[in-house]
């Protein structure tokens, strides 16, 4: 089973941000990056959110598991 890590910020507060730098309090929702130093980059931009400082940085691992066939054709395409 293949895992991967992506990266979440999360206010010291203990919300996270979603997609269009909203709090929310569900990580599922929350923003992710596939690497860390690009959430370290993007804390630095103009589209970081007010006080970066008061982020922290929480690795979130994924696993991947292929469940078993569930359609057996795809429909034609058009």
């Amino acid at each position: 089973m293949p895992t991967q890590y992506r990266y979440i910020p999360q206010h010291k507060d203990g919300h996270y941000l979603d997609r269009v730098a909203q709090p929310t309090e569900d990580y599922m929702h929350a923003m992710r990056f596939s690497r860390q130093d690009d959430l370290e980059h993007w804390l630095t931009t103009r589209h970081c959110p007010d006080a970066p400082h008061r982020f922290v940085i929480r690795r979130v691992r994924v696993d991947y598991e292929l469940e078993a066939e569930v359609l057996e054709h795809l429909p034609e395409a058009n």
